[in-house]
C-alpha cells in the first residue's frame, strides 16, 4: 500500500469530528492528525487507513467509532454515513464512507457534511 498525505478535505473532516469531542479526545485526535499519512484500502476510496508517524500500533484487536457520526451526500446525491474509527489506544485508525445502496463511492460532497 502506498501512503500519501491527507487531502485538505480529509484534514478538515477530521478537525470537524474533533470539535465534537471532549478535550482529551480532541487533543489526541488533532495530534494524530498532525503526523498522519493515509492509504486507501478500498478501490473506490470508501475506506482509508491512517499511519501515525512515531506511533507503533498494538496488534490489531478491533476498532471503535470515535463517538461522532457524520452524514453527507455522495457526488450523485446518495446519502453517505461517515465514520471515523480509533484503535484500542484511541488513536486515529480509519475513515469510512458507507453508501447504503451497495454501489461504489462516487466522490463525497464535502460541503454537505453534518455531524452529531
Amino acid at each position: 500500500m502506498t501512503m500519501r498525505q491527507l487531502t485538505h478535505e480529509e484534514q478538515m473532516l477530521i478537525m470537524e469530528f474533533a470539535r465534537k469531542l471532549e478535550e482529551g479526545a480532541r487533543q489526541r485526535l488533532l495530534e494524530d492528525l498532525r503526523s498522519a499519512a493515509t492509504t486507501s484500502v478500498a478501490p473506490d476510496g470508501s475506506r482509508v487507513v491512517f499511519e501515525i508517524s512515531g506511533y507503533e500500533r498494538p496488534p490489531y484487536r478491533g476498532q471503535h467509532p470515535i463517538g461522532v457520526e457524520g452524514r453527507m451526500l455522495d457526488g450523485d446525491g446518495v446519502d453517505l454515513s461517515v465514520l471515523l474509527y480509533a484503535d484500542e489506544n484511541d488513536h486515529l485508525l480509519e475513515l469510512e464512507f458507507i453508501r447504503w445502496d451497495a454501489s461504489d463511492l462516487v466522490g463525497p460532497r464535502w460541503d454537505t457534511l453534518t455531524l452529531w
